[in-house]
């Protein structure tokens, strides 16, 4: 029989493998994924993944844990994103023009680049003022 004060810590502060992945940059996404829905959650043996890839298999992969007492939670969020459930628009256009990123072009930086990647020098050119962006956004609307 376990004694209450084990078992106490056995419920908050053990920590389960939920997810395996070969791939760390996928890891990283589930663990983004849980940390934001306020899930705490670690990768274990991302580094060895990284470090000596061929290793990855016969490790197990990076493996995501999360506290015992998040997992079903956990569980139940990575299926929902497996359903498609966090996926984008498929359109992928930004519905606010504000959003999208402002226009920088303009002769002294093309001339800037071109000097950077025929001699190697960095030239510095002047950006647009903002007031020639707000009117080309609007001319766009």
């Amino acid at each position: 029989m376990l004694s209450e004060r084990y078992a106490r810590r056995i419920s908050t502060g053990m920590f389960t493998t939920i997810a395996h992945y070969t791939d760390p940059i996928e890891a990283h996404l589930a663990r983004g994924l849980l940390l934001s829905e306020g899930i705490e959650a670690h990768l274990d043996d991302e580094h060895l993944a990284y470090a000596n890839w061929e290793w990855r298999l016969a490790t197990g992969g990076v493996k995501l844990r999360v506290l015992h007492i998040h997992a079903e939670r956990a569980r139940a969020v990575l299926r929902a994103m497996e359903a498609g459930d966090y996926a984008l628009d498929e359109d992928g256009d930004a519905r606010d023009p504000g959003l999208q990123s402002p226009y920088r072009e303009s002769w002294s930086s093309r001339l800037a680049w071109l000097a950077l990647m025929l001699y190697g020098i960095p030239l510095p050119w002047r950006r647009r003022h903002d007031d020639e962006d707000a009117a080309r956004v609007e001319r766009k609307v």
